[in-house]
């Protein structure tokens, strides 16, 4: 866990060097692991702008799932990070639309520990609800490779508000 914490921070500490004016998104949502696990997922993101209609997005999500059993509630975790590109659509108009695309490194704990890791796809439409701040929400789907299925596919709902800390 320390791991993940020092690679998020040391991604974040790189990425506010490319930009005066990154974002911060904080969402909930859910994430539907095979369609056989559902997560319960909050999570929150840098956006930094790159260009005119493009930004990196670099996001940790933490989803839990629980089960009961004879009144005992087992959990499983799930972290998903996003390293990716969003591309922006009427930037300038108070309703926007992205594309983004990505690679997606993963982590279960669910009766031990498993990876995964490969690309994303998702869509998504922000509403501008003030000078600083977009209400969001998105659809994203995975398909990463790890055991014990080795080929898998995530489909991620959220839902929050990106946070400008520019004009």
């Amino acid at each position: 866990m320390k791991r993940i914490l020092l690679i998020s921070m040391i991604l974040c500490a790189a990425a506010t060097g490319l930009s005066a004016q990154p974002s911060f998104s904080a969402g909930i949502g859910g994430d539907f692991f095979n369609y056989e696990k559902n997560f319960l997922d909050m999570g929150s993101s840098m956006v930094v702008p790159i260009a005119e209609g493009m930004e990196l997005n670099l996001g940790v999500n933490f989803g839990i799932a629980t089960e009961t059993e004879d009144s005992d509630v087992d959990a499983s975790f799930y972290i998903p990070f996003d390293l990716g590109l969003n591309f922006l659509f009427n930037e300038e108009q108070a309703l926007q639309y992205l594309v983004g695309v990505g690679l997606t490194p993963q982590f279960l704990f669910d009766d031990g520990t498993d990876f995964y890791m490969g690309p994303y796809a998702k869509g998504g439409i922000r509403v501008k609800v003030h000078e600083y701040m977009k209400w969001f929400i998105e659809l994203q789907q995975d398909l990463v490779i790890g055991a014990p299925d080795w080929i898998n596919t995530v489909t991620r709902v959220k839902t929050g508000v990106l946070f400008n800390l520019g004009s």
